[in-house]
């Protein structure tokens, strides 16, 4: 294995140099320069102590991800692996724990002592409280900034459907309770936009993932033209499938919108239209504010890019507007 002082040598800098990059000092150099050390590591495959590096920051090489209880989609996998690449490349490993364990997370915290912790969720209170009086670097988005996107997400499904000629709108949640911290704030956008713009709601379904559910839920929709704003891709091919089984005209009188731009909404036929997110800008925004000084947190501008680049992508499922 390569040594620090064949790295220095390799990348044609001071061992102290090598050093101070990968014990967390890399801004007291030029991105050249980090890169250039970083670029001759991995060309030798030099692996800094984990121990030492421990002794010299008071941390350890590991950041620890937060995921929210929700279901662990292709999207959210996707935000996973560009957070967890992005990581690598500054040195750092990610840890992968779910939200709400606790008091069995401090404990993880106090003996992993990481670099940081990235929360995908809202922290309770208390737990953040004991993270910032650790010196954890805790980067998280705020409750109503999450709030904000989820009801933008909202009003951009009903303003789709309205805009596809659709005279009233049904909004489809999940009946499961770990959901319905992302899918009340969705619902709220819908009715927010509808009553601004005078469209009829129908009364909001919630759905047990199981064919006779979906197909009950299905069957209170009235006939005639109706649009439904589903909470996720899984639900809309649920609506999807049961509609086509109860022969329902889709798009032509049922049109389906989703949310997360999955593989699976581009599998069914008709395939469906749904809501995209830039992950690649959301990724990369969360590991550049770790890597910033401690006590950063994540730019408010950066949050409403990410509201800023919600999309569209049309799919069959609902009239060409």
């Amino acid at each position: 294995m390569a040594t620090s002082a064949q790295v220095a040598a390799h990348a044609g800098v001071s061992r102290s140099t090598v050093s101070q990059i990968f014990n967390g000092h890399e801004d007291l150099f030029t991105e050249a320069t980090v890169e250039r050390v970083r670029a001759s590591a991995r060309t030798l495959g030099y692996r800094p102590s984990v121990a030492g590096r421990t002794l010299v920051r008071g941390t350890s090489d590991i950041v620890i991800t937060l995921i929210p209880d929700v279901t662990f989609n292709p999207r959210l996998r996707e935000l996973i692996d560009i957070v967890t690449e992005g990581l690598a490349s500054a040195g750092l490993t990610n840890l992968l724990r779910f939200a709400g364990s606790g008091d069995s997370l401090h404990d993880t915290i106090l003996g992993l002592r990481p670099y940081g912790v990235i929360s995908l969720a809202p922290v309770p209170p208390a737990q953040r409280k004991k993270m910032l009086a650790q010196g954890v670097h805790l980067i998280e988005q705020s409750t109503a900034m999450q709030v904000a996107i989820d009801r933008a997400i909202g009003q951009l499904q009903a303003r789709h459907l309205v805009s596809a000629g659709y005279d009233s709108i049904a909004v489809v949640l999940p009946a499961e309770a770990r959901e319905q911290a992302f899918a009340s704030p969705r619902e709220e956008g819908v009715h927010q936009w509808a009553a601004e713009n005078g469209v009829h709601v129908l009364p909001t379904v919630r759905i047990a993932m199981e064919h006779s559910d979906v197909n009950a839920a299905v069957r209170q929709l009235p006939t005639g033209s109706v649009g439904v704003a589903a909470y996720n891709d899984e639900v809309a091919v649920a609506v999807l499938g049961a509609a086509l089984y109860q022969g329902r005209k889709v798009p032509e009188d049922l049109g389906i919108i989703g949310i997360d731009n999955s593989p699976v909404a581009h599998a069914t036929s008709p395939t469906i239209t749904t809501v995209d997110y830039d992950m690649k800008f959301s990724g990369q925004e969360i590991v550049k504010t770790l890597l910033r000084a401690p006590g950063a947190s994540l730019d408010p501008d950066a949050e409403l890019e990410v509201e800023r680049r919600l999309a569209i992508v049309r799919g069959g499922s609902t009239r060409s507007s």
